[in-house]
């Protein structure tokens, strides 16, 4: 083979890597898709509007929630070097409250069934 052949086939086979590539790529996304399918199929579904309410109900909960209450934070003072008093640090605490008040909201969406698993009930004689 001479040295023009050598380029010639180097293109060739680069021009394949890139096509292969882009299969590669397609196959990857294809199987992600497939993924998150299964992991979904066992889901509960829920209508688009079942989502707004949703939306619109943590919505709901977060507008009505006191964050002007001072002792739900965690906050430290620093002096800076001008003697400019600076909040150098503010942590909101009670983000299990927010959390309480957000999943009240979306619970009063829905009515609650019992679960029950066949599999772990003994049957009665």
């Amino acid at each position: 083979m001479t040295k023009d052949d050598l380029n010639i086939e180097i293109e060739k086979l680069k021009v394949s890597l890139e096509a292969h590539e882009e299969q590669v790529k397609d196959l990857s996304h294809d199987l992600k898709i497939a993924t998150q399918r299964l992991e979904d199929c066992d889901k509960p579904k829920l209508t688009t509007s079942q989502f707004g309410d949703i939306e619109d109900a943590i919505q709901r909960a977060i507008d009505n929630y006191n964050f002007d209450d001072y002792d739900q934070y965690e906050y430290e003072m620093a002096m800076e070097y001008d003697n400019k008093v600076v909040l150098s640090h503010i942590e909101f605490r009670d983000s299990s409250d927010l959390a309480g008040e957000v999943y009240a909201k979306v619970e009063s969406l829905f009515g609650v069934a019992d679960e029950s698993d066949d599999t772990d009930s003994v049957p009665s004689e």
